[in-house]
């Protein structure tokens, strides 16, 4: 008899850790839901009032009384979408992929090599990140039209973020920094050199956190307004999607809906790359944070 009351009190405790857990995941996951609702719920608006008629699309109705799918198309048969969007690849691709790799070298570089003024050198880059962008706006102009003479060109646009970033070489240096050097040895051993390695076995390491830096760059440099602006110009022939979008917003004539349309459009193909190269990219930037 004893021994069962005991048995009972022992269980008593368990249950109400039990209860607590299911609880707090309730509570948690209640939190999650209210949260994922308050980010969903106006692109949800947005996708309903790209699909609703002129005038319908003026008013409070949440929900479309008739879908008008020939907003998208209109989007592309009365503008310069379609062109925009070709513009923009060609002109943030090369600097994407590019920029990024000169990125990850530099990264190695730090990261393992030895050589006079490192510290000093790495201080410096790390120190230009306080400094505004705005307020090297002025002299990049003046240096692109007066020195180059590419104002007009896309070459401001796609020069520049070939070169690397400091902010990305920063998070690939924390990832290689996690990476063992017993391989790296190993492999100098038999006569590997200090390139061969990084290309042949510290890269395909970090391809994660490469990945990850990719989808960075590619959705800061797609969503780039000012720098296309300031460069490009005024012809239409040039124009990225932000500017094509801009050139819609015209203060004569606003068909709402379609520029809603538009604004879907954009956002494809930055949903479709964070789709595809999501765990990649979880594990990217998961791994970054650790050292």
């Amino acid at each position: 008899m004893k021994e069962k009351v005991a048995d009972i009190r022992r269980s008593r405790p368990k249950k109400k850790v039990r209860a607590n857990q299911v609880i707090g995941k309730i509570i948690s996951y209640a939190f999650l839901v209210a949260i994922a609702l308050l980010i969903l719920i106006p692109f949800l608006q947005l996708i309903l009032n790209s699909l609703k008629g002129p005038r319908e699309v003026e008013t409070d109705v949440f929900w479309p009384t008739e879908w008008y799918w020939s907003n998208y198309a209109a989007v592309f048969k009365e503008t310069v979408m379609l062109h925009s969007f070709l513009n923009t690849f060609m002109y943030i691709i090369p600097p994407v992929i590019v920029g990024t790799f000169m990125s990850a070298v530099c990264a190695y570089g730090f990261a393992r090599l030895k050589f006079p003024g490192k510290k000093i050198i790495f201080g410096a880059m790390m120190a230009t990140l306080v400094i505004p962008n705005i307020i090297i706006m002025v002299p990049a102009y003046v240096m692109f039209a007066n020195f180059y003479q590419w104002l007009g060109t896309p070459l401001p646009v796609v020069v520049p973020g070939m070169f690397g970033g400091t902010v990305c070489m920063f998070f690939m240096l924390q990832y290689i920094r996690t990476l063992p050097e017993d391989m790296e040895e190993a492999a100098m051993l038999d006569g590997l050199s200090r390139g061969g390695v990084f290309i042949n076995i510290v890269f395909p390491l970090m391809i994660p956190a490469f990945v990850a830096q990719v989808i960075l760059n590619f959705s800061g440099a797609y969503n780039d307004y000012l720098t296309p602006l300031l460069y490009l110009g005024n012809s239409t022939n040039l124009f990225t999607v932000q500017l094509a979008i801009n050139q819609m917003n015209s203060a004569y004539s606003v068909e709402t809906q379609k520029l809603l349309a538009a604004c879907v459009i954009a956002l494809a193909p930055t949903i479709v790359l964070f789709l595809c190269a999501q765990k990649t990219f979880t594990e990217g930037i998961t791994l970054t944070g650790i050292k």
